[in-house]
């Protein structure tokens, strides 16, 4: 029996040293596994949110996209036009003439009147301007007012092959105080000698007469102008008669109708 014992007892020391041997081995893999499986990807737990990025969702089926949008954006729709701001006085808001005229790419000018006079009237006289207030320069031109548009009141004016190149009377279909013309002003325009090239001079006038006591008030606009005059004044001080800033020049004051005609100097494009 005792040497049974004493046999038995190393054996069972290295049966136990094997023993923990195994359990440590099993105990490093579990870390090793428990680490390793942090790095796995896992699915939220119930009530919170993903932290992945999300997918776009796919385009609804009411608003569906034409082949070209995905590739280029619309362009943005034109915005609507500035609408000029009409100044209060003569030809507005009383009896006077208003005229605004825009120099053309060839020397001729577009213009826009607006008449009220004191009282209704059932004919109108136009004339084309009378140039003889701006000097000799101008005495050989021949103006004439073409595409000429009319209204009185808010019916439309027939003006004979829309020309005014001599002195027409107008009759109009009701009587009326307040009209409006629209045309195109040539023939009134020379080179300013001397000076840069390029530069020129043109005389404007009203087509609409009517009573000497009403005032006119005269507006030019454009990025080639460059001064106005007004020739039928006393005096030089009283010619150099722009006021406002370009692009929007006007005649400083307002002008009898009998004498209202301005010379612009502005600059004739290259091309």
């Amino acid at each position: 029996m005792s040497k049974m014992t004493a046999a038995g007892r190393p054996a069972d020391g290295l049966r136990r040293a094997i023993g923990l041997i195994l359990v440590a081995a099993l105990c490093v893999s579990a870390v090793t596994f428990y680490r390793d499986a942090l790095e796995f990807p896992r699915s939220p737990p119930a009530g919170k949110t993903s932290t992945a990025p999300p997918t776009a969702p796919a385009p609804s089926p009411a608003t569906p996209r034409s082949p070209s949008s995905t590739t280029a954006a619309r362009p943005a729709p034109p915005s609507p036009p500035r609408q000029v701001k009409l100044p209060k006085g003569p030809g507005t808001t009383e009896p006077g003439v208003l005229l605004m005229a825009s120099p053309l790419r060839d020397g001729s000018f577009d213009v826009a009147e607006m008449v009220i006079l004191q009282e209704r009237v059932s004919t109108v006289r136009l004339s084309p301007p009378d140039l003889g207030i701006a000097g000799a320069r101008f005495a050989k031109l021949k103006p004439v007012a073409s595409q000429v548009q009319m209204s009185a009141g808010d019916q439309p004016v027939v003006v004979p092959r829309g020309r005014v190149d001599r002195r027409l009377e107008i009759t109009l279909a009701e009587p009326s105080k307040q009209m409006e013309l629209r045309y195109n002003l040539s023939g009134v325009t020379v080179r300013s000698m001397p000076s840069r090239a390029g530069r020129a001079l043109a005389a404007i006038t009203p087509l609409a007469l009517g009573a000497s006591n009403l005032r006119v008030a005269m507006m030019v606009s454009g990025t080639t102008v460059l001064n106005i005059e007004c020739p039928g004044r006393q005096g030089i001080k009283e010619q150099a008669c722009a006021a406002g800033r370009v692009p929007h020049l006007r005649a400083k004051g307002e002008l009898p109708l009998n004498s209202a005609l301005i010379v612009v100097q502005f600059d004739l494009p290259r091309t």
